[in-house]
């Protein structure tokens, strides 16, 4: 029991050490107390789900599930970069250590996002929505 002691204070000290690594706190840029700049990056895409929204005329949304591919990384934004015809681009990014020299814990972490994508739709018309170069399509009614 006594060799087992050591080994869950190791664990229990890492995992309050990666929860603080990857708290949320809403910032984006370098969180306070950071001594290494930051760069922004795509992020990786997890997910693509459009929503309908029972208006009238209707009005859709999509929902992103990026991802963060380590401790270090942040959300930082998303972005509606383009609409040309029946595509619609989105960039999501990231915020992460600009240098290699920077240890982060490798835990990935998700996050969601909700896009507004309006009602101004042709009915009847399928669309793709780009994001990071994953599409997902949907018909309007």
């Amino acid at each position: 029991m006594r060799r087992l002691l050591p080994l869950f204070l190791v664990l229990v000290l890492g995992a309050a050490a990666a929860a603080a690594c990857i708290e949320d706190t809403g910032s984006t840029g370098s969180r306070p107390g950071d001594s290494y700049p930051t760069k922004v990056v795509d992020a990786p895409i997890d997910g693509l789900e459009v929503l309908t929204r029972e208006t009238a005329p209707p009005s859709y949304a999509v929902r992103i599930v990026s991802g963060l591919p380590s401790g270090c990384a942040k959300f930082e934004a998303w972005e509606i970069t383009g609409r040309s015809g029946t595509d619609i681009t989105i960039r999501v990014t990231n915020r992460v250590p600009d240098s290699d020299d920077v240890a982060c814990t490798m835990i990935y972490g998700t996050h969601e996002s909700v896009v507004d994508l309006g009602s101004d739709f042709a009915s009847g018309t399928t669309y793709a929505v780009v994001v990071n170069g994953e599409s997902v399509s949907f018909t309007t009614q």
